[in-house]
């Protein structure tokens, strides 16, 4: 079965989430896509430079991700 990772950056301010076109992306096992959202997790809010001290600080950021089983015929309907 495949899984669908989408990440989101969340606002504990805001209560808000939001995520890029990026996401979804399909994974061939449960393991891949739990992994991927802890490496891509990271990547999104601290590594790429996408936000700021000030920024996670000021708006409580905080990155939130999800594995959902997927198969093909769903995508169909």
């Amino acid at each position: 079965m495949k899984f669908l990772l989408t990440v989101y950056i969340c606002s504990a301010i805001s209560g808000e989430c939001y995520t890029n076109k990026d996401y979804p992306k399909v994974f061939p096992d449960h393991h891949d896509c739990i992994r991927a959202g802890l490496s891509e997790s990271y990547e999104i809010i601290y590594a790429e430079g996408n936000f700021t001290y000030d920024d996670i600080n000021n708006n409580q950021l905080y990155p939130k991700f999800t594995c959902e089983p997927y198969t093909p015929e769903q995508a169909e309907t």
